[in-house]
């Protein structure tokens, strides 16, 4: 238990020191969530911005620092080794995170497939919002989630600032746990908030016709839902993917849990908690797979963790932003 404890700790602890030093979970210096924009000729400026806070992108990091925190943890866990383990992500850890990552072109892929086709839907219904590039931050959820609340004030009022100092009036996002973040954690540490925050699904819902109208074909497929707990039970988003899914010609099956009683998928604490992560989300994936081997998702967290279950479940995990690509 004492070596559980210090191993979780020594977690915690790194992706706090990343985000204070870098702004980034992982520590990554380098722009790496700017590459999905190519092509799409989104303007830099605008006080409406679209904010991906780099979730989609880091996916490919996430599955492999997840990996390398699972076979460094008997090392972890014995304390001398702690200070040296700190130093190397410090040092390396940028390089070996990258390198190890280029293997993950699948779900790199995915992530661009989504972000490309949120772009083209709003564009659809005639909105273009502008987009930060490398100056794009990261929201700091993970701070929040895995109950670092001392730190979280202090990224805030940097991010904050980042986006007055652009001139920002409304944000556009891409995940729930970056909408909630913005919409009811920014304002309890920041006096006289005025960044208004919505979720892209909650705009192209209000307008569902137009987007019906634009889409060059029909997908005219089934899928079980999976709906986010952050989305439903935090920001009451439930119906809006379901009005934007039927306007792709899609036809969303319910499983038992479903709606504001979704079952998790298990994250986000894949660093810090693998195993429960893994229980928690082949629990939700059986219930998921007796309904269809479609699954449908709305958050880049639920997809990289049911997504595991593909090929040795034969099941095949979307998100709804890759279903937008195909129909735009």
């Amino acid at each position: 238990m004492k070596r559980s404890k210090k191993f979780i700790s020594e977690v915690l602890s790194t992706l706090k020191d990343n985000i204070q030093r870098t702004g980034d979970p992982f520590g990554i210096k380098s722009v790496y969530w700017t590459g999905w924009t190519k092509g799409l000729d989104l303007q830099r400026s605008g006080e409406t911005i679209l904010l991906t806070a780099r979730m989609y992108q880091m996916l490919p990091y996430i599955i492999q620092i997840t990996g390398l925190v699972a076979s460094a943890r008997p090392f972890i866990s014995r304390g001398g080794l702690a200070p040296i383990v700190n130093v190397g992500n410090r040092i390396m850890g940028d390089k070996i995170i990258k390198v190890k990552s280029l293997g993950s072109k699948n779900i790199r892929s995915k992530g661009k497939k989504v972000l490309t086709g949120i772009v083209n839907a709003l564009s659809a219904i005639g909105q273009r919002p502008a987009y930060l590039y490398e100056d794009e931050p990261y929201s700091g959820v993970l701070l929040y989630d895995l109950g670092l609340d001392e730190y979280i004030e202090d990224h805030i009022k940097k991010v904050y600032s980042l986006l007055k100092s652009h001139n920002v009036k409304k944000v556009i996002g891409v995940d729930p746990h970056t909408v909630f973040m913005f919409k009811e954690i920014y304002p309890k540490y920041i006096k006289n908030y005025d960044i208004e925050v919505k979720h892209y699904l909650e705009i192209l819902s209000d307008n569902k016709d137009t987007l019906r109208k634009a889409c060059k074909k029909s997908l005219d497929k089934k899928f079980v839902i999976h709906d986010s707990c952050y989305m439903t039970r935090e920001l009451g988003i439930i119906e809006q993917v379901r009005r934007v899914s039927s306007s792709l010609g899609i036809t969303i099956i319910e499983p038992e849990n479903t709606k504001l009683d979704t079952a998790c998928c298990g994250g986000p604490i894949e660093y810090a908690f693998r195993d429960l992560t893994e229980k928690v989300s082949e629990s939700r994936i059986q219930e998921l797979v007796g309904v269809s081997k479609n699954i449908l998702v709305e958050c880049p967290i639920c997809l990289i963790n049911l997504r595991k279950y593909e090929k040795k479940m034969g099941i095949n995990v979307w998100d709804i932003g890759e279903l937008l690509f195909g129909a735009l």
